[in-house]
């Protein structure tokens, strides 16, 4: 009996000490049960008080935020347009196209690093002007002044922390590569700015694109390179026509391959003319390939020779030249041999000399001093390529003028034979010992213009000759076709 009690005692006991964790297991199990309907219901459940933080724990770090990288606005002006337009770089600011030029521009920049923009700018017939910064103007809103080249720099901490970059769009070239950081950008002395683009990056960062062919001066190894707008530079086409050699028909820079169909036309148009002496030279201005037959077998030239003299009396003579106009006029357009002797008279031989000097010609080639002289197809080309420089590259205020005079000039067989346009200056002399029909030129088709010289003793010829200047021009868009 005794023994029960106290076994029933110890019942009772322990089931007072284990009640706690019994209802605190409960507790959890309705706690979960009711958490899941709410989340099932999206009713609020209200949070669990955190505990105050430990005052002798440091807080963690915070990372400040990255500056925002500056912002340059440009404001510009340009002919035809009325006021102030403004972009925020990138953005490209003025023009693509067309030929109205940028007049002035004010740069600014915002940031929350300290520094300014500064930039100057090269005014048409006024040259650099000072450096100004921050939105000042630089330039004078005038037309006949317009920008040729700008730079364009970081001061400051802006300077320590990112890089400027800018290009212009040039009149007659397009964009220019990328400058940097106050480095001359445009085409100074040679052509106008039409538009231009900024761009701010991270020092140390790559440019935007290429930096090549970033500024043009006149008077400059580089002018050359703007001239050529992205073709072969005039020494690079001297050069390259001194491999216009050997005998027969020939390519010359290039692997086209004679035998495709337009070659074989011109295989037989020479043919038709093999009772004749012949020699020509064919070089494309842009990609310095052509074709050659006997390139250096020496003929007369005849009266072919007015024409590099007419272009270089004007290159040296400009000043004086203007007032011989009618007489270059009868020496080109209808071969007047008083004329051409007037000029002769009048300006001497050296033009000539200096245009031979210009087109890599020496006095072994042909004789400058003499009126008419004897000289080769592939001579005869290399005086047209520095023609054809003066009168649409390296230009001066006669170019424009004169160069119209070789258009359809007297019995130009070269200009009879192609609807394309050209320029060209032909010769001619039957009997007396001489005996040449000659011809040569610049055939100015679009994107690929090409020098051509003709030299025979096809006296009269001109329906076999225009064949054969029609069967070059053949192979020439083959070539171009092709690439």
């Amino acid at each position: 009996m005794s023994k029960c009690i106290i076994l029933a005692a110890l019942m009772v006991v322990l089931t007072a000490a284990l009640c706690p964790v019994a209802a605190f297991a409960a507790e959890e199990v309705s706690s979960t049960t009711a958490a899941a309907a709410v989340s099932v219901a999206d009713e609020p459940v209200a949070p669990e008080p955190s505990e105050p933080a430990d005052p002798s724990t440091p807080a963690a770090p915070t990372t400040p935020a990255a500056p925002a990288a500056p912002v340059i606005t440009c404001k510009t002006t340009q002919v035809g347009q009325s006021g102030w337009k403004a972009v925020k770089a990138p953005a490209k600011a003025g023009r693509t196209t067309g030929s109205n030029a940028v007049t002035a521009l004010r740069l600014s920049v915002k940031s929350s690093v300290s520094g300014s923009v500064v930039y100057r700018v090269y005014l048409a017939g006024k040259g650099w002007t000072d450096l100004v910064r921050d939105g000042a103007t630089a330039g004078l809103k005038k037309s006949s002044a317009p920008v040729q080249a700008l730079r364009i720099k970081l001061t400051g901490k802006l300077a320590q922390q990112y890089a400027i970059y800018y290009r212009a769009n040039v009149v007659g070239y397009g964009w220019t590569g990328w400058g940097k950081n106050g480095e001359s950008v445009g085409a100074r002395k040679l052509a106008s700015v039409r538009g231009y683009q900024v761009k701010v990056v991270k020092k140390g960062s790559a440019a935007p694109g290429s930096r090549d062919n970033r500024y043009f001066s006149a008077g400059q190894s580089s002018a050359e390179y703007f001239y050529a707008q992205g073709g072969k530079t005039r020494p690079q086409l001297i050069k390259a026509i001194a491999k216009a050699k050997g005998s027969g028909l020939k390519v010359f820079g290039t692997s086209y391959s004679l035998n495709s169909s337009a070659g074989k036309k011109l295989q037989k148009a020479i043919k038709a003319l093999s009772r004749y002496k012949l020699s020509f030279v064919m070089m494309d201005l842009t990609t310095g390939a052509g074709i050659s037959y006997n390139p250096g077998k020496v003929q007369y030239s005849a009266s072919t020779i007015k024409g590099p003299y007419v272009a270089a009396v004007n290159k040296y003579r400009p000043s004086s030249a203007a007032s011989a106009y009618g007489t270059m006029s009868s020496t080109i357009k209808v071969s007047s041999n008083e004329g051409y002797a007037s000029l002769r008279s009048r300006f001497g031989h050296s033009p000539m000399l200096k245009m031979m000097a210009y087109c890599g010609i020496s006095s072994a080639e042909m004789n400058g001093n003499r009126n008419y002289t004897y000289l080769s197809s592939r001579t005869l080309a290399k005086l047209w390529i520095g023609t054809y420089w003066y009168y649409y590259r390296e230009t001066n205020s006669r170019s424009a003028k004169v160069r119209g005079l070789h258009a359809h000039p007297l019995n130009s067989f070269i200009d009879r034979a192609l609807t394309t346009p050209t320029r060209t200056k032909p010769g001619w002399f039957p009997g007396g010992g001489y005996n040449v029909q000659n011809d040569a030129g610049v055939v100015l088709v679009d994107g690929h213009p090409y020098v051509l010289s003709v030299m025979s003793s096809a006296c009269g010829q001109y329906g076999k000759l225009a064949a054969l200047v029609q069967a070059i021009d053949g192979v020439h868009a083959d070539m171009v076709k092709k690439g």
